[in-house]
């Protein structure tokens, strides 16, 4: 969980974008999303990119983590943090990220998994725990296609993953609510 005293000063400048967004750098063109908003974030990563560099050395440490066998005590470091807001039916298709390490943290999540199970969209389908999901999706060791599905719901705010950036990954559209689903996402070097 982002502690609040680097999740209040990120989430404000996401407010703040999302009040007046002019002259934010737009991400789209370098993102996967099927989304109008993604916007590059600078005024607080004072604020989180030592919190992102300092899990990202603890998941090093803890999964023997190195991309550079030649260099294993090299220091990643953030090289770009967006946020995604995301409205209903938006989606992120199947993708991976650039960099070593990855990370998606979500900000403000708008509906209930449940309802989105629930949704008209949804109740029918056979897929329909897939309803609003972020996940992974991974070969098995038996050569099996296997999802990790995160049942993000409203009460996920701060919860942050952090994951090889090769590791393919997908977010599936909501239809339950009228507000943004906000993300933020960005990789370490």
């Amino acid at each position: 969980i982002i502690p609040p005293e680097i999740y209040q000063p990120v989430m404000q400048e996401i407010k703040e974008i999302e009040k007046d967004d002019r002259g934010i750098f737009k991400m789209n063109n370098y993102l996967a999303g099927h989304m109008e908003k993604e916007y590059k974030l600078e005024k607080s990563n004072h604020h989180i990119v030592p919190y992102l560099e300092e899990m990202g050395k603890e998941y090093q440490k803890r999964w023997d983590y190195s991309v550079w066998p030649t260099n294993p005590e090299r220091v990643l470091k953030v090289d770009s943090i967006w946020v995604n807001l995301q409205k209903k039916a938006e989606y992120n298709p199947i993708h991976a990220h650039d960099g070593a390490l990855s990370f998606v943290a979500w900000m403000d999540i708008p509906y209930k998994y449940e309802d989105e199970m629930d949704a008209i969209h949804s109740r029918d389908s056979r897929a329909k725990a897939f309803s609003g999901t972020f996940q992974f999706i991974y070969n098995s060791v038996l050569g099996d296609i296997v999802n990790e599905v995160y049942e993000v719901e409203n009460g996920w705010e701060g919860r942050i993953v952090m994951f090889p950036a090769e590791l393919r990954h997908v977010v599936y559209p909501f239809y339950t609510s009228d507000r943004y689903r906000i993300s933020i996402a960005g990789n370490l070097s």
